[in-house]
């Protein structure tokens, strides 16, 4: 069990210390500081779970991080070697201050989402298809008994993703198992299993791949490259009757842009887990644009999540201690 923290502070002769935070036991209770200290006896961890000011005590002593350093810390982090997000997102890490220290390895839990993310892309892709929100409003009143009209199979029908990272590839093989046809697009040069796609597109190709599509996933990234990488001119290549989803980064669709496109009907509709801005305040028009489901970027929560994060961290952490290469690193240029 994880030591009291007056009995914690490191010394010369002591193993390394870690520290846990990152909110990996949000949804199902679990101590994961304990659990780490159980499996790793000869690392000392100490938790900063909701407590910042005990990440700032101990930061100088610490050679490894599980949750974010921010980069007003850095400079006291001394022995520090390592920082892991426990999240997928590795944008935080795109900074002066982390690009300043090449010593400090920056790595992300990447695939903790591979169930959860996609999962809500198909969730809203179905609601679409069966119009499940005029149907649950109907049900608030007026209470009206009809059948709805617009309604669509998936099966047959294309769906383009962009960003085959770990959420992209396990959306592919969801969608494939309901029938659809899949295309994507990836930035990087690194080769997509065999059999994922029916087409890869280039990023030359974006126009191509968006006209050819009838569902549009993001799962990309938020980078320079990026940002607003999906604007009026993007959205009016697209079919009529598509629709487009984000579970990436909000600020990769241009959200005016989005807008205009949602009230003139230049697309059939969108589905947005995250947005920018991002916390959407009370007042902005999103809220009320038509044809639009929006969620409160909770797509990868899950009573999951812990221990996907943990098996990821574990790996990693036996691979710091034995110095071999970590997974999951962290371009810092690109911030991903």
């Amino acid at each position: 069990m994880p030591q009291d923290e007056s009995a914690m502070r490191a010394d010369e002769t002591r193993g390394p210390v870690v520290l846990v935070g990152g909110n990996m036991g949000r949804n199902d209770g679990v101590d994961y500081t304990a659990r780490f200290a159980a499996d790793f006896p000869e690392v000392c961890f100490i938790s900063h779970e909701g407590d910042p000011d005990a990440l700032k005590r101990h930061i100088g002593e610490a050679d490894a991080v599980f949750g974010h350093v921010p980069d007003r810390l850095l400079p006291a982090a001394r022995r520090l070697r390592w920082v892991s997000s426990t999240g997928a997102g590795g944008d935080g890490f795109a900074t002066d201050a982390y690009r300043a220290r090449p010593e400090v390895a920056v790595t992300t839990a990447s695939g903790v989402h591979v169930a959860a993310v996609p999962e809500q892309v198909l969730a809203m892709m179905l609601a679409f298809a069966r119009r499940l929100p005029e149907q649950i409003l109907n049900q608030r009143g007026p209470h009206r008994w009809y059948w709805p009209t617009g309604m669509f199979e998936l099966e047959g029908q294309t769906l383009a993703i962009l960003g085959l990272g770990h959420i992209g590839a396990a959306l592919a093989r969801k969608a494939r198992g309901l029938g659809m046809r899949v295309t994507g697009m990836r930035r990087s040069d690194r080769a997509v299993e065999e059999g994922l796609l029916d087409r890869r597109f280039s990023p030359s190709e974006l126009f191509e791949l968006l006209a050819d599509a009838d569902h549009v996933a993001i799962t990309l990234p938020g980078t320079v490259e990026t940002e607003h990488l999906i604007g009026e001119r993007e959205l009016r290549a697209m079919k009529t009757t598509a629709y487009l989803y984000n579970v990436g980064r909000g600020r990769v669709i241009e959200t005016t842009a989005l807008l205009e496109a949602l009230r003139t009907s230049v697309i059939a509709g969108a589905g947005l887990d995250v947005t920018d801005p991002e916390p959407l305040p009370p007042e902005h028009p999103l809220w009320d644009v038509p044809n639009l489901i929006l969620l409160d970027h909770y797509g990868g929560l899950t009573p999951r999540y812990g221990e996907r994060c943990y098996r990821i961290l574990s790996e990693n952490l036996r691979r710091f201690l034995r110095g071999k290469d970590l997974l999951n690193q962290v371009d810092r240029r690109l911030g991903y």
